[in-house]
């Protein structure tokens, strides 16, 4: 829904083919892909996710090992499977915590660079270019110089 209504948007601001010289397009996904913060992210991301997965696997491991060399004994199993479970949802919420505040960081930068190269070069739009069929200013090349300063 959002993207039609910011389709028509652009359409509706672009039949008036005067403002075309003040709107800027931006190329939203290529930002996210050759920003240099952007890109060291999602390497970290993967890292803690994988570094998860092993945390995950060794628990089970560890899980199956203790059930049957304490199957006389289904409490202490019981109160390993609890800390375990504990340990990893802690990580799990730490990944979060992290993800969420780099992407929120990340979004800031990004927006920042648009207002100001916008600013620079007069626009009074800029939309993204995934939405425009026609026209409008591409300043994605010149809003990736600015972040990977």
């Amino acid at each position: 829904m959002k993207r039609f209504l910011a389709l028509l948007v652009a359409l509706v601001i672009f039949s008036g083919n005067a403002f075309a010289d003040q709107i800027g397009t931006v190329d939203y996904d290529k930002l996210i892909r050759t920003y240099n913060k952007a890109m060291s992210f999602s390497d970290d991301s993967k890292i803690k996710q994988q570094n998860i997965e092993k945390m995950r696997a060794e628990f089970v491991k560890q899980l199956r090992e203790a059930k049957t060399s304490q199957s006389n004994n289904p409490v202490a199993f019981e109160q390993l499977e609890k800390d375990l479970q504990e340990k990893l949802d802690s990580e799990v919420n730490a990944y979060r915590d992290w993800a969420s505040e780099r992407s929120v960081t990340l979004d800031k930068e990004l927006t920042t660079a648009i207002e100001s190269v916008a600013r620079q070069k007069k626009l009074d739009v800029v939309v993204a270019k995934q939405f425009v069929l026609l026209g409008g200013q591409d300043i994605t090349n010149d809003v990736l110089s600015v972040l990977n300063r």
